[in-house]
């Protein structure tokens, strides 16, 4: 598609969300061109709630990435990035980051189902405790480490959920999961950028 599409570019901005595909490949790969903006963004920004990181070529004008936040702007929040290689991170935490969040309602709705809900009730339960607690994590100047605490009561029912997932290493296991995407972005990078 790059080849093709190198005929046709005269002052034009690129804008990519292909995932893995440096900038310097792509712009190989158009003859050159280098006013690209390369864009990591996720599927929440279907409903207008999606965040996307942003890196521009440095001959990507001040109007270019003006534009490329416009344009991404319109379909949630958008964070510049300084370093092209900061975008495998930004795959591993929001680009993935919806599957994580996915996940964990799909293991809390079979929790309530194997608790006695039905799937319609399950599906409330869950899905408006995540809406509301990520409401209260966004409206909050607090951290959520903090948050959590305040759930928490000693030698109650969250605190020995919590002892549960700590005993199974849950935190541990997500941080390592997470560097994972993130190591599995840069191989990307690296087999794309073969010719």
């Amino acid at each position: 598609v790059a080849h093709d599409l190198r005929k046709s570019l005269a002052s034009q901005l690129v804008i990519t969300i292909a995932a893995g595909i440096r900038c310097a490949d792509l712009s190989r790969w158009l003859g050159g061109y280098q006013r690209i903006v390369r864009v990591m963004p996720n599927t929440p920004a279907l409903v207008l709630a999606g965040i996307s990181g942003l890196y521009a070529m440095p001959s990507a004008s001040a109007d270019d990435r003006k534009n490329a936040e416009t344009i991404l702007g319109a379909v949630g929040v958008t964070l510049w990035l300084e370093r092209e290689d900061q975008l495998d991170a930004v795959t591993a935490v929001s680009g993935s980051g919806p599957a994580y969040v996915f996940y964990f309602i799909e293991a809390l709705q079979q929790a309530a189902i194997e608790l006695g809900f039905n799937a319609e009730q399950s599906r409330l339960l869950v899905q408006q405790t995540f809406s509301g607690a990520v409401s209260l994590a966004a409206q909050s100047s607090e951290e959520a480490a903090v948050l959590r605490a305040r759930v928490t009561s000693r030698s109650g029912t969250t605190e020995r959920a919590l002892m549960s997932m700590e005993t199974d290493r849950v935190k541990a296991a997500i941080v390592r999961a997470v560097h994972a995407a993130a190591e599995r972005s840069r191989e990307l990078g690296g087999e794309f950028s073969r010719d």
